[in-house]
C-alpha cells in the first residue's frame, strides 16, 4: 500500500511536466533496425543508450530524421525499415502526422501503420488491432496433436498535449505449444513471456496478457514511467541483469538523461514463488535496481548495474528507494537479508561494422576462495560476451551475431525463494537460471524490403538438479535449509555444468513476409534434441509451423 501511494505522488507531480513519449514494444523489429543504424552512423545519430530497453518512439522517429538531414544514402531495403520506423512513430515526427494515400472508408488507416487515429491539438491517439494464428505440427512427440497459436487483441496508446503519455496492450490468447515448452510451463507453472494460465481444451493452454503504463516528465531531464511491463538490460541476445523472458511485473520507472549520461532507477512489486491452486492472494516480493551507462563516445559505452531483491510482511523497504546509494551497504545495515546483485556491461562499435558487447553480473564471492580456485558454492557470478557484424562479408542487410553466456552454479539464489532473483515462478534474467554454458549464433538476411529470414542457433550444457539435490541449476532453491545448515551438494568443488548434465541443441529459422504494414505471414521450422541424464528431458523434436501475425512482434522462448 505504501509503495502504491508513492507512486502515485510521483505521478501527481509529473502532471504538469514537458513532452514525453512511449516505448517501442520489446522484439519489435525497430530494435534490428536501431541496432544497424548504431553500428553504422552512431556517430552522427543522437545518443540512445541501448543497454536500457524499451527505446521511447520519440527517439527511434528522430532516427531517420537526422540520416536525412546529413544526407546518408541508404539502399532500398534500409530506405523501406526506415520508411517502416517512420510510420509506426508518426506521431512524434517532427514535422506533422504522415497521412496515407487510401484511407478505409475515411476514418480506417489514416496514417499508414494506424488501424484507428484521432489528432486533436491536445489530444492523440493510436488504436490498432491485435491478431496471431499460426498452425504447425511437431515431430517426435509422441502426442500427435497439432501446435497452435491463437491471440486477439487491441493496442492503444496515446498522449494528452505531449505531456502525458499512456499506452495500453491487451490480448486473450490460446495455444498449444511444443513438447519441450509444454514440459517448462509444468515444471514452472508458469508461461514464458505470461504468468498465469488455465487448461484449454484438455491439451493447451488459455491466457490473458495485459500490460499498461502512463509516463511524464518530472524534470526536462528525468522520465517517469508507471505501470505493469517489461524491461529488458543489455545489448545480448540474452540479459544476465533483467530480461523479458518472465510476466510483467508492476513497476516505477526512474529515467535522468543527462550530457552522456543516463541513469536509470526500477523499483518493483512481483510476484513470489507460489504452487498452483485455488483463486488466493498471491505472496509478493520486491525489487530495486539501478544502471548507470556512459555514452563515453560515439563507439563505446560502459555501464554499472545494481539490484536488490527482498520480501517484508508490511510493504516496499522505502531505504531502498534512496537513488543514489549502493544497495549493498543498505542490504549489510538492515542486517543483511536480502539478496543484492552487482555488474558492469559495456557495448563497443568498431570499425562501422561490428559491436563488441559483454556483461559480468556478481551475486557473491570471497577474494580468498577465488585465488584457492576450490570451486567454493558461494563464488556466484556470470559473464556474456559477444559480437555483431551487419553487412557482414560486404553482402547488404546480412547480420550476424555471435554470444556466450556461462553463470556459475547457485547464482541469483539466496537463502529463501522470497529472496531468489525471480518472478512469477521464472528467473529474472536469462531463461536457464544458474549452472550453464550457451553458445548463441543468428543469421538474419533481408532478401527484400519485405522479405526475411532469421536462423537461430543455440546449443548449451546445463546442470540439472535430481530429486532432492541441489546442484546450483535451480534458482528457486533456497541455498540454506529451513532447520539451519546449507542445502548445497557440496562446499567445495563446484563447477559448471555439475549435477544431471543435459546437452541442448536448437536450430530455429523464420521466413517472414511483410504483405501489408506490421501484418506477416511467417513460415517457422525448428528442431531441438536434448541429450539428458533426466529421462523426460532426454527427446529430440521437429516443427513446422505456417502463420500470420498483425502489430505483433515474433517472439521466441529458446532454452
Amino acid at each position: 500500500m505504501r509503495f502504491f501511494a508513492l507512486m502515485m505522488v510521483c505521478v501527481l507531480i509529473g502532471v504538469g511536466a514537458n513532452a514525453q513519449s512511449q516505448y517501442v514494444p520489446l522484439n519489435h523489429f525497430s530494435y534490428h533496425n536501431v541496432d544497424r543504424l548504431n553500428i553504422k552512423y552512431g556517430k552522427i545519430l543522437p545518443i540512445i543508450h541501448t543497454g536500457t530497453k524499451p527505446y521511447k518512439r520519440v527517439t527511434v522517429a528522430n532516427y531517420p530524421d537526422t540520416l536525412s538531414a546529413n544526407n546518408i544514402v541508404l539502399n532500398k531495403r534500409e530506405q523501406y525499415n526506415v520508411r517502416n520506423m517512420l510510420w509506426d512513430n508518426d506521431e512524434w515526427v517532427k514535422d506533422s502526422v504522415i497521412k496515407s494515400r487510401k484511407p478505409i472508408l475515411k476514418f480506417f488507416y489514416t496514417e499508414p501503420a494506424t488501424f484507428l487515429g484521432l489528432n486533436k491539438k491536445d489530444f492523440v491517439v493510436r488504436v490498432n488491432p491485435v491478431l496471431q494464428v499460426e498452425l504447425g505440427k511437431e515431430f517426435g512427440d509422441d502426442d500427435d496433436k497439432l501446435i497452435f497459436k491463437n491471440t486477439r487483441g487491441v493496442e492503444l496508446r496515446g498522449s494528452i498535449k505531449k505531456r502525458l503519455s499512456f499506452y495500453t496492450y491487451i490480448t486473450e490468447n490460446q495455444s498449444r505449444g511444443l513438447a519441450y515448452v509444454r514440459t517448462r510451463i509444468k515444471d514452472d507453472q508458469a508461461i514464458p513471456g505470461d504468468g498465469y494460465w488455465k487448461e484449454f481444451r484438455g491439451n493447451g493452454i488459455d491466457h490473458f496478457t495485459a500490460r499498461g503504463y502512463i509516463n511524464f516528465n518530472l524534470l526536462d531531464h528525468i522520465d517517469v514511467q508507471f505501470g505493469h511491463d517489461k524491461n529488458f538490460w543489455g545489448n545480448g541476445y540474452r540479459s544476465l541483469f533483467l530480461s523479458d523472458y518472465g510476466n510483467n511485473m508492476f513497476f516505477l520507472k526512474v529515467q535522468t538523461t543527462i550530457w552522456r549520461i543516463s541513469y536509470t532507477n526500477l523499483f518493483t512489486e512481483m510476484t513470489a514463488t507460489y504452487d498452483r491452486g485455488l483463486d488466493r492472494l498471491l505472496p509478493k516480493k520486491y525489487g530495486a535496481f539501478h544502471h548507470l551507462n556512459f555514452h563515453i563516445s560515439h563507439w563505446l559505452d560502459i555501464g554499472a548495474f545494481e539490484g536488490v531483491i527482498f520480501e517484508r510482511e508490511n510493504g516496499f523497504e522505502f531505504q531502498y528507494l534512496n537513488p543514489i546509494i549502493f544497495y549493498r551497504a543498505i542490504e549489510q545495515s538492515l542486517g543483511s537479508p536480502d539478496n543484492a546483485l552487482i555488474g558492469l556491461d559495456f557495448k563497443a562499435n568498431i570499425a562501422r561494422r561490428f559491436q563488441l558487447y559483454g556483461q559480468f553480473v556478481l551475486d557473491e564471492f570471497n577474494f580468498g576462495e577465488i585465488v584457492a580456485m576450490n570451486g567454493w558454492w558461494a563464488n556466484k557470478f556470470g559473464l556474456q560476451t559477444g559480437l555483431k557484424y551487419i553487412d557482414a562479408f560486404g553482402v547488404s542487410n546480412l547480420d550476424l551475431q555471435g554470444e556466450f553466456n556461462m553463470v556459475r552454479p547457485f547464482t541469483y539464489t539466496h537463502s529463501t525463494n522470497g529472496t531468489s532473483y525471480t518472478h512469477y515462478n521464472q528467473p529474472l534474467a536469462h531463461p536457464l537460471g544458474a549452472n550453464f554454458w550457451e553458445l548463441v549464433a543468428t543469421a538474419r538476411y533481408q532478401f527484400l524490403p519485405e522479405l526475411t529470414a532469421q536462423l537461430t542457433m543455440i546449443y548449451y550444457q546445463k546442470g540439472l538438479d535430481g530429486p532432492g539435490d541441489n546442484w546450483g541449476g535451480n534458482i528457486f532453491t533456497p541455498n540454506v535449509r529451513v532447520n539451519g545448515g546449507l542445502s548445497v551438494q557440496q562446499e567445495f568443488g563446484n563447477k559448471i555444468g555439475q549435477g544431471e548434465k543435459q546437452n541442448v541443441g536448437l536450430a530455429d529459422l523464420v521466413i517472414s513476409y511483410q504483405a501489408f504494414h506490421d501484418l506477416f505471414i511467417d513460415l517457422n521450422v525448428l528442431y531441438r534434441f536434448s541429450n539428458s541424464e533426466i529421462e523426460r528431458y532426454d527427446v529430440a523434436q521437429a516443427y513446422v509451423g505456417l502463420g500470420f501475425r498483425l502489430n505483433m512482434p515474433w517472439r521466441g522462448n529458446y532454452y
